[in-house]
């Protein structure tokens, strides 16, 4: 059934009984059957206290009730409770300073360093039962050595948005975010990305891999064009703020800047460069040893359900893993390919991936918006 319910709280199946003989302990078995169920629903019930989520803006309770609602309905003495990470190196400085969340949502680049990293541990697809409604290729991108790390939910591209009122690009490139004619118009996002789009402009074949002596020229070219710039956002909100008012004409941005661009009445084009966008995918992760991991699967199912899903492509115009929805607007099905299976992979886009060398990316950055 995909009614977008937690069903947690079905009967218990046989592998449910194994399941949880071993979490309530070897006494229950020798109770039988029903006292494997009555110690299982005693460990299950005892998860208690409000959900700890740490997630990026507007997914929580400032816009996103939406996509976790069935959860809450279900688990009315257990509601979320969120922390804003504005990316996932945000979200890696938080938990190292102490934030302890139950679950966060990294994108796919970064499953592999989070699964090796000691600080999560996999889901139990079982006890989602949306999964099984979920983009196959997606799936795996969310394993690490054959354990399901990442459970998929939303994606989308990185690209970029500008005002066809106001530019008039030359080619369809990464290019256009270095454009000298406009001056001033100009947003970066505020990540390492930048380092892969500069690397994609260059025609490296690899940005996340790059040698020494190209992520030096990628480097170089960022600090050349820093001074075209007229922001460098970190949060959507003083995007829109800068877009919106009429600061910036060219922006790196994602499907929902677009959305909320055309909201707001602006003649704007999310344009996919030749040289092929970044596309991602967020992947929810749960915190080792956090003590609501029932709950943190039933807050994932929610977010897993064809009605959230929907919503989401609806209001923020990202896709979703989740198969079976599609959005209201054949425009953003078709913008989204929600037809293709592997929309986000090659040849239609580069799925952004593991960087093994990802601190040295870091201070790379960090020297590009210190220059």
């Amino acid at each position: 059934m995909d009614d977008g319910v937690d069903h947690m709280e079905r009967p218990l199946s046989r592998d449910d009984m194994l399941r949880l003989a071993a979490v309530a302990g070897g006494a229950a078995l020798l109770g039988g059957p029903a006292a494997v169920a009555e110690a299982a629903r005693t460990r299950l019930g005892a998860e208690s206290g409000r959900l700890k989520v740490l997630d990026w803006v507007g997914y929580g309770n400032d816009g996103g009730q939406a996509m976790f609602a069935q959860y809450v309905k279900a688990h009315p003495k257990n509601k979320p409770q969120f922390t804003v990470m504005t990316n996932e190196a945000d979200a890696l400085a938080k938990l190292h300073a102490g934030v302890k969340p139950d679950l966060f949502r990294p994108y796919v680049g970064w499953v592999k360093y989070f699964a090796k990293s000691g600080l999560v541990e996999p889901w139990n697809p079982k006890l989602i039962p949306n999964f099984k409604y979920l983009n196959p290729f997606m799936v795996k991108a969310g394993q690490y050595q054959g354990k399901q790390y990442g459970i998929p939910a939303d994606w989308g591209f990185d690209a970029i948005l500008y005002r066809t009122d106001k530019v008039h690009p030359t080619a369809k490139s990464w290019g256009l975010l270095f454009d000298k004619r406009y001056k001033g118009k100009i947003a970066w996002y505020d990540d390492i990305v930048m380092l892969e789009a500069a690397a994609l402009y260059l025609g490296f074949k690899n940005p996340w891999k790059m040698t020494d002596s190209q992520l030096k020229q990628a480097q170089k070219l960022l600090i050349s064009k820093k001074n075209l710039v007229r922001l460098i956002w970190a949060s959507e909100s003083d995007l829109w703020e800068a877009f919106g008012g009429g600061d910036v004409w060219i922006a790196y941005a994602w499907p929902n800047d677009w959305v909320q661009m055309k909201k707001k009445g602006l003649k704007v084009r999310y344009m996919h460069p030749r040289q092929k966008p970044i596309a991602w995918v967020g992947n929810f992760m749960q915190l080792k040893g956090t003590p609501r991991s029932h709950l943190a699967h039933a807050y994932v199912n929610a977010w897993s359900a064809t009605k959230s899903a929907k919503w989401l492509e609806d209001n923020y115009g990202y896709g979703h893993a989740n198969t079976k929805a599609r959005p209201s607007s054949s425009d953003l099905l078709r913008a989204l390919q929600l037809g293709n299976p592997k929309a986000v992979t090659e040849p239609n886009a580069h799925l952004d991936r593991d960087i093994p060398r990802r601190a040295l990316y870091a201070r790379t950055w960090e020297q590009v918006k210190a220059s």
